[in-house]
C-alpha cells in the first residue's frame, strides 16, 4: 500500500484544509488492516470501484470491477477505527481542520453526519468531479483539480465565537475552564455545547480531550529523540499528571502510552497515526 500526503498550495484552502493523501492498494498485495484514532479534524474519504461493510467502527473496504463509487464522511468517534483494504483500491482523503468543511456546506456540518462513517454527497457536481480527480493519473494534474473544486465551492464561515472559542482550546497557555471561556466571549457554556455540537459535531469536553491526544502523539517523536518518560510527556500536553495521561491514552486506544507508542506508525510528520494489524 503507497501513500503521498500533501498540503494545500492554495493560501485561502490553507486555513481550511490541513492536508490529503492519495492511497493505492495494488490487487496483488495481501490485505491490509490498521488502527486510526479520534482526531480533531473532519476526515473525508474518497474511493471509486469499492464495496464497503461497515460493523459500527469496523470498516472493509475491497476494491473491485463490480464496485461504487464511495464517498464517506467521520468526525465524531471516540475510540480506534479499525479498517481493512483488500484488492485495487484508489482512495483520496481529506483531513480539514476543526471548522474547516463547515466552510464549503451550504448548511452546518452536523446536518452531513449520522454515527460514525456518513455517505457525503453535498452537491450535485460532486460525485461527478471527484471520479474524475481519481481517474487522473497524473498527480501535479490531480491536485490541481482538487484545489480549483475546493476553491470553487468555499462559501466562507463565519460564526459570533465558535472560532474564537476552538482557538483557546487548541492553545496550551489558554485553556481554562469552559465557564472561564464562555465569561470570556459573553455568553453561556449551554450555548457553546450547542454551537460545538452543530458545527463540530462533538462537545468542547471532547474536543479537548482529543486534542490533548493529538498533542501526545506529535509530542511521542520528539519525546523518543530526547528518552524524556511519560512524566515531561504528560506535562508538555498539560495532563494533570503520568496517572491521568495513561487512563485517557487506554480511553482512545485501548492500550497504555509504552506499547501504543512503540506500535503506532507515524507518517507525515504525525499527521497520519496508525497503528497496523
Amino acid at each position: 500500500m503507497h501513500i503521498q500526503f500533501f498540503k494545500p498550495e492554495s493560501a485561502l484552502l490553507k486555513d481550511y484544509i490541513e492536508g490529503y493523501y492519495f492511497l493505492a492498494h495494488d490487487a496483488a498485495e495481501p490485505a491490509t488492516a490498521y488502527l486510526t484514532f479520534p482526531n480533531n479534524f473532519a476526515i473525508l474519504s474518497v474511493c471509486e470501484q469499492v464495496s464497503i461493510h461497515y460493523d459500527a467502527l469496523n470498516v472493509s473496504v475491497s476494491g473491485g470491477p463490480e464496485g461504487n463509487f464511495a464517498s464517506e464522511l467521520i468526525c465524531h468517534f471516540k475510540t480506534p477505527a479499525a479498517i481493512t483494504y483488500e484488492g485495487q483500491i484508489n482512495e483520496i482523503t481529506f483531513y480539514f481542520k476543526p471548522l474547516g468543511l463547515n466552510a464549503f456546506l451550504p448548511q452546518a456540518l452536523s446536518a452531513y453526519t449520522s454515527a460514525y462513517f456518513s455517505s457525503f454527497d453535498p452537491y450535485e457536481d460532486f460525485r461527478p468531479y471527484m471520479q474524475l480527480i481519481l481517474k487522473e493519473k497524473d498527480l501535479d494534474r490531480r491536485r490541481e483539480m482538487i484545489e480549483a473544486y475546493w476553491i470553487k465551492k468555499f462559501l466562507g464561515f463565519s460564526h459570533p465565537v465558535l472560532q474564537a472559542v476552538t482557538k483557546d482550546l487548541l492553545q496550551k497557555d489558554t485553556r481554562g475552564q469552559l465557564e472561564q471561556i464562555a465569561q470570556k466571549y459573553c455568553t453561556n457554556r449551554q450555548y457553546i455545547h450547542e454551537q460545538f455540537k452543530l458545527h463540530l459535531c462533538k462537545t468542547p469536553a471532547e474536543f479537548r480531550k482529543t486534542q490533548r491526544f493529538r498533542e501526545t502523539l506529535i509530542g511521542s517523536i520528539d519525546m523518543k529523540r530526547r528518552g524524556d518518560n511519560l512524566t515531561a510527556l504528560s506535562y508538555d500536553a498539560l495532563f494533570y499528571d503520568q496517572s491521568h495521561l495513561i487512563r485517557d491514552f487506554k480511553s482512545f486506544t485501548g492500550m497504555t502510552p509504552k506499547k501504543f507508542l512503540e506500535s503506532i506508525s507515524f507518517q507525515e510528520g504525525a499527521m497520519i497515526n496508525w497503528l497496523y494489524l
